[in-house]
């Protein structure tokens, strides 16, 4: 298992892989080099780096020298990047939030409704650079601040903003949803994470939202995922927001009962022997 800090998820699944009998080599990424040339000795090796960035990189070398990964690199590298998962979910026919790229703080902010959420393309946790706008002069004040950094926060994601911030968390392993919870904002805030404070709680949701999840983690090759999906009135239905392929799921454990780190190492070990 690779991993650059040890978070409770990645000890209960090592925990769960051990007491199933599984022989587990741990790789903390920070602290070793790897090899372009050859790919080393390596079984099926599970990526948990929190650094998404360098686990997407580490897992497509691996996967470029015949190594199995879960997750893939490049899908890992898909769904971590918004604007390419979104893009992916379009064309595959699944239902995603509407969304525009912007490059520039001269972006008209053409048909966006507002208020609107504005984020970067990278990053989880309802992070500092996600804001909520309310008009275009607000949008170009943001587009302005992010102009001060790097090339990339410099390119922004806007969506209208749904409801009232709830989303919906739903874990797929394989073609399996294992666990779901709607997490609602806290008290003034707008955003629903549990990392920001967010209140969560289990729910089962409809076959056609766990449908979609599931298309969706086909659609982007991953062997597993965290499925964030939004609910709008009407017509609309569920939509995708956004997909991470190396979910943190504590959270999830605790308001659901359902052991998901058990699932994940049942469905690493499983991988193994196919």
């Amino acid at each position: 298992m690779l991993y650059d800090t040890m978070r409770v998820e990645e000890r209960l699944i090592l925990k769960e892989l051990r007491d199933l009998g599984a022989n587990v080599a741990l790789i903390n990424i920070d602290n070793v080099s790897l090899s372009l040339n050859n790919s080393g000795d390596f079984g099926v090796v599970l990526v948990r780096p929190m650094s998404h960035s360098k686990a997407g990189l580490v897992a497509r070398i691996l996967n470029i020298h015949g190594v199995m990964t879960i997750n893939k690199g490049l899908a890992i590298e898909n769904s971590w990047n918004k604007a390419i998962a979104i893009s992916t979910l379009a064309k595959a026919g699944i239902p995603t939030v509407p969304t525009k790229l912007l490059f520039s703080i001269n972006a008209q902010g053409d048909g966006v409704s507002y208020p609107a959420i504005v984020k970067p393309i990278h990053g989880s946790w309802g992070g500092r650079l996600v804001s909520l706008v309310g008009n275009a002069e607000d949008l170009a004040m943001i587009l302005r601040h992010k102009a001060v950094g790097d090339s990339y926060s410099r390119i922004a994601m806007i969506q209208p903003f749904i409801g009232d911030g709830t989303d919906y968390r739903v874990f797929v392993i394989g073609d399996e949803v294992v666990a779901s919870m709607v997490r609602k904002p806290s008290p003034g805030d707008w955003r629903s994470n549990v990392a920001r404070g967010g209140i969560a709680h289990a729910i089962r949701l409809s076959a056609d939202a766990y449908e979609i999840a599931i298309k969706a983690v086909k659609a982007l090759d991953l062997d597993y995922a965290g499925v964030d999906l939004l609910f709008s009135g009407g017509e609309g239905g569920y939509m995708v927001n956004e997909v991470n392929a190396i979910p943190e799921f504590k959270g999830l454990m605790s308001v659901s009962g359902i052991n998901i780190a058990r699932k994940i190492a049942e469905y690493v070990i499983n991988t193994v022997r196919r």
